[in-house]
């Protein structure tokens, strides 16, 4: 948690260096090797990805499967 104090360089180095940390937790897309900041991710047996690469190598037009 953060308290500010009254030295406001050191109150955002040590809330940059919060976040950071917290990125540090956040999956990475098999994919594209990005870190997932969106709400959701999509899992497919252990192989992380993001919504764009999900798309990007698995979405499909429908009629182009038909026939």
């Amino acid at each position: 948690m953060f308290y500010p104090t009254d030295d406001p360089v050191a109150d955002y180095d040590r809330y940059d260096a919060e976040q950071a940390a917290l990125d540090e937790l956040l999956p990475v897309c098999s994919d594209c090797g990005e870190r997932i900041e969106d709400e959701f991710c999509y899992d497919f047996n252990g192989t992380i990805l993001c919504e764009d690469c999900l798309r990007r190598s698995y979405r499909r037009q429908t009629t182009d499967l038909m026939g």
